[in-house]
């Protein structure tokens, strides 16, 4: 047996364990020779995590919107949030994201899941209402703003000023980008959402104006100082009025 062979035999007794001895790496170690991965397994690894950072990134920051065409339509966000558009409203939001922020045109309804960690921000094109769980409504139309809050309270900011803190049955509108305070707010702002109209010993009169705004015609009484308290549907306004005449035992004219 020659001097290189020995040397084999020698190594192999020496090392040799019963299910562990690797003869591959056994005979680089013995032999210097050494595999070496090909070189492209090296490049692609650092373009593959690339890619996979680039994917990720990508899907983080993708936006989502919502649009209302013919018909009222509502949605529900990821965190629970269910917001109403109004017809020709949209919603656009990173559904990814832990903070809770959407941006608007049209006329929405929301109803916010609470949650103190992270408020929920609308930003409309020239207002923003921030809230931690409420229900209120925001109408953007180009740089006019309004806010109406049914539960909860949120804060409305315009271009201008601090802004305004609204609670439950308060209503606002920008002025020279700068929100003011409706002094007597219309009762049911989301009736068209809610398909109904709710009075609790509301004046008659007070009544009429948010029927003739919502049905867009002009309605009267001759006695606006009664009070109204019933749910009526907005389904027919015919019907509607009967039944306030019925039960205040007044008469409504219509023009």
């Amino acid at each position: 047996m020659d001097h290189f062979d020995e040397k084999h035999l020698s190594f192999v007794l020496r090392h040799y364990r019963q299910g562990t001895f690797d003869t591959q790496a056994a005979w680089e170690k013995l032999s210097g020779v050494r595999r070496h991965r090909p070189v492209w397994i090296l490049w692609a690894l650092p373009v593959a995590a690339a890619l996979a950072l680039g994917v990720f990134f990508s899907w983080r920051n993708a936006w989502t919107e919502y649009r209302s065409y013919d018909l009222a339509q509502a949605f529900t966000l990821v965190d629970g949030t269910r917001a109403t558009l109004a017809p020709g409203a949209t919603l656009r939001y990173q559904p990814h994201k832990a903070s809770r922020q959407v941006s608007m045109t049209g006329k929405v309804l929301y109803e916010v899941v609470h949650d103190e960690a992270h408020p929920f921000t609308v930003t409309a094109p020239s207002a923003t209402v921030t809230v931690l769980g409420t229900v209120f409504q925001v109408a953007a139309d180009g740089m006019d703003t309004r806010v109406d809050v049914t539960e909860g309270r949120v804060r409305f900011t315009g271009a201008q000023g601090d802004g305004l803190i609204l609670t439950a049955g308060q209503s606002a509108s920008l002025r020279d980008a700068v929100p003011v305070l409706e002094e007597t707010p219309l009762p049911n702002p989301s009736a068209w959402a809610t398909g109904e109209f709710r009075y609790e010993a509301t004046p008659l009169e007070t009544v009429l104006q948010e029927l003739s705004a919502f049905y867009g015609v002009s309605l009267s009484t001759d006695a606006p100082s009664r009070l109204l308290t019933g749910t009526f549907s907005t389904d027919d306004l015919d019907e509607t009025l009967s039944l306030i005449e019925v039960a205040l035992d007044v008469t409504i004219g219509r023009e």
